[in-house]
């Protein structure tokens, strides 16, 4: 350190007065380097709203190393331009400082000459103060329905981020991973450990002791070994056979549900998809769009999109014998209940390994659910079903690649929507003998009313042959300004219709129309019916509706449709698609990518995961998909509000915790067995654990046993000796990977009191 000396008689000269505050900086800036050392901090800032479109930054400090800038007064910044236009966006702002020099100048007296004689006194301007003085800098993330916060460098300092809507400043959370900590702050911390570390001494010891005494005991019990096994797999067959849930000594779950799990447990970093698995790090989810809807390949109806085609008529009832009044019953005020199209969901990426606990979904009794389905618009797939195979209207199966899950009932229940009309009720049934898909009906008008519309429902029909009014597949209606005598076209959302099964036209309307009819029981292909309660139908033996059921031709077999891209900041190692539709046999519904700035289309499908063009985590790839058919049958895909895509990029760490285990009964050793699979030694490790009460406890020994036939899979088998007792635990799991692209997971866990 230095500091300027003067003698008694000595002149001083200026530079002798700049030293001085030179020297004083320097010491101030070596203290902060040497002693405090915090890199791109702020301390006593905080980030008020001021209004709608205004915050206010209060008086601080940014600290840069050893420097030190200083924000004197509090500062309006207006984030107006930042604010998203669509009402559905929502856009992230980060706060940063940056630090500048500037030089105050003041006007000061000056001597023009040396000679006090003839010396004048002049005023003149001059750097009089040097201040260090911070500049606020906003940086913008990405508008969107789901807003990520922009990625800060590590070269910033973050005072706050702001969460914009198309309203305002909705709200703002400090950044304080770049606080500067105060000596107070910090001495209680230690404190705290210090306190911890005592206390752990203090068990240590006690667990010494109790281990030694317990290996005293090993030899007058059954080798630990067989009765795991037995325990083990007494805890599987618990499940199998669904027994009670009461207080057990051991516990068996295969991650298959969030029953046995915690995701409200401050460790919590993970997810539950068959296994453990490591949670994303980020996740984007945006609505499946086509890039142009007006494209000459496609057709859409509604939203349901399908290839582009000509109508035909498939099914027909053409002789005009006599008239049928539709509206001559008593009027009739139903419900009727509409099945949505099927869902399906599509999850691609390097780290899809297929779990071999998926059997174990046929334990689970009716209650199973997939873990981390999509939840849109308020719709939460629960499935139901005894086995994952060979349920009724669900298959999922999946690889190292690619996992599908798919409802595959061609109208689902689970989604309905209830249809009140009133009037009279007419129905027709007919026989589908080739599958096709819908899209018009044909009616022939003998008379039109003055007024009311005609609602044309398209249903499926009970053993008996009779009409389900509860089962609607199709709706449309014609409305009676365009009416006329003869044939009226009534359009209906694109429907397929199986072979082999009955459905029933069905006609609703209060107006006084009449429809032609074949009579003689010429139409043998269905049945006509009447109901008066919305319920029971009657059927005739002599006449049928005259109708012509029109069906798609489709005009190509393989067509290619240009989707919007998929984007995620800092690059996606996942790809998840949910949507509604269906794929009939012989026909494929296809995915295929392209990262940016590759000229190769990847199809989503199985292969090896090194060689996936998610591996280099792009930030954007393009998406297309593939309708393979045939003239009559093609896939259909409904891009309404409920198809979207996510894309995700997994974390780096993992941590799993599980609910707590009461075992029923005091014990002061725990074993567990933990199988871990796409396990990599390279890229990964792995750390099994368990909670007793608050504290987290490192397994006194553990043996990995690495699987004969499957290398990547392996079992941590672990035991703990406690210092104290207790009556119930939680098993933790903890994986590390240093490449984002391959992960490994958790497949089962077994716990156990000894």
């Amino acid at each position: 350190m230095n500091r300027v000396a003067f003698a008694d008689a000595e002149i001083a000269d200026h530079g002798d007065f700049e030293n001085i505050g030179l020297y004083a900086q320097e010491a101030a800036d070596k203290i902060w380097l040497d002693a405090i050392g915090y890199p791109a901090h702020w301390a006593a800032f905080t980030v008020a709203r001021k209004s709608a479109q205004e915050i206010t930054v209060s008086a601080g400090r940014y600290v840069a190393g050893e420097i030190v800038y200083e924000q004197a007064a509090p500062t309006d910044v207006n984030l107006q331009l930042r604010i998203p236009a669509a009402a559905s966006d929502q856009r992230w702002v980060a706060i940063l400082l940056r630090g500048e020099e500037t030089v105050v100048s003041e006007n000061r007296p000056f001597e023009t000459s040396e000679d006090p004689e003839t010396s004048v006194i002049v005023q003149r301007t001059t750097p009089k103060t040097i201040k260090r003085v911070v500049s606020l800098i906003v940086q913008a993330g990405e508008a969107n329905p789901v807003a990520v916060k922009p990625v800060v460098a590590p070269t910033d300092a973050c005072i706050a981020y702001v969460l914009l809507n198309s309203s305002g400043i909705d709200v703002i959370e400090p950044g304080n991973d770049s606080r500067v900590k105060t000596l107070y702050e910090v001495e209680g911390r230690v404190t705290a450990l210090e306190v911890d570390l005592s206390g752990l001494f203090l068990r240590t010891e006690t667990i010494e002791t109790q281990v030694v005494n317990i290996w005293g005991k090993l030899t007058e019990i059954p080798r630990p070994a067989i009765i795991r096994q037995m325990q083990r797999d007494i805890g599987a067959s618990r499940l199998k056979i669904d027994l009670p849930d009461e207080a057990r000594a051991y516990v068996f779950d295969q991650g298959l549900v969030m029953d046995q799990w915690d995701n409200t447990h401050i460790d919590w970093l993970a997810r539950i998809e068959e296994g453990v698995r490591f949670g994303f790090a980020a996740t984007s989810q945006a609505r499946l769009e086509v890039q142009a809807e007006d494209d000459p390949k496609v057709r859409f109806r509604g939203r349901r999109m399908v290839p582009a085609f000509d109508e035909v008529t498939r099914i027909a009832n053409t002789s005009l014998d006599g008239t049928l009044n539709i509206s001559q019953l008593v009027h009739t005020e139903t419900t009727l209940v509409r099945k949505e199209v099927p869902r399906i969901r599509m999850t691609y990426g390097p780290t899809q390994w297929a779990c071999e606990n998926q059997a174990g979904w046929a334990g689970l009794g009716g209650d199973a659910r997939v873990g981390q389905m999509l939840n849109v618009g308020g719709e939460t797939f629960e499935v139901v079903y005894p086995d994952v195979n060979y349920g009724p209207g669900h298959q999922t199966y999946g690889v190292r690649q690619i996992r599908y899950e798919i409802y595959d009932a061609p109208y689902w229940e689970y989604v309905t929507e209830d249809i009140g009309v009133n009037g009279s009720i007419y129905g027709q049934t007919f026989l589908v003998a080739q599958p096709m898909q819908m899209t018009s009906i044909d009616l022939p008008f003998a008379r039109v009313g003055a007024d009311g519309d005609v609602h044309v429902f398209i249903v499926e029909t009970t053993n008996a042959g009779t009409p389900k009014f509860d089962a609607v597949l199709a709706q449309g209606v014609l409305l009676h300004g365009s009416l006329a005598v003869g044939w009226n076209k009534c359009e209906m959302p694109i429907t397929l219709l199986e072979s082999g099964k009955r459905y029933a036209i069905v006609t609703v309307t209060t107006g006084a129309h009449a429809l032609y009819v074949s009579a003689a029981n010429k139409y043998t292909g269905g049945t006509q019916f009447l109901t008066t309660d919305g319920a029971f139908a009657q059927g005739s033996t002599e006449t049928d509706f005259c109708f012509r059921i029109n069906a798609a031709r489709y005009r190509s077999p393989r067509t290619v449709i240009p989707m919007q891209a998929l984007n995620l900041a800092d690059g996606m190692t996942q790809i998840d698609m949910l949507y509604a539709g269906w794929v009939p046999g012989g026909c494929q519904l296809a995915w295929e990518i392209r990262p940016s700035g590759s000229d190769v289309w990847t199809e989503l499908d199985d292969g090896d995961p090194a060689t996936n063009p998610l591996f280099g985590q792009p930030a954007s790839v393009e998406l297309r998909m593939v309708m393979i058919g045939t003239a009559d049958l093609q896939p259909m895909i409904q891009l309404d509000d409920k198809a979207i895509s996510r894309v995700s990029r997994n974390r780096a760490t993992m941590v799993g915790v599980s609910k707590n285990f009461a075992f029923g009964l005091s014990t002061t050793s725990i074993v567990t067995q933990i199988t871990v699979d796409a396990f990599d030694p390279a890229r990964h490790t792995f750390t099994p654990a368990i909670m007793v009460g608050g504290a987290t406890i490192a397994p006194s020994t553990t043996e990995v046993t690495i699987d004969p036939l499957k290398p990547t899979r392996r079992t941590y088998l672990s035991t703990y000796v406690l210092g104290a007792a207790t009556t119930g635990a939680r098993i933790k799991v903890a994986a590390n990977t240093n490449n984002v692209v391959s992960v490994p997971f958790v497949q089962d866990v077994f716990i156990s009191a000894q």
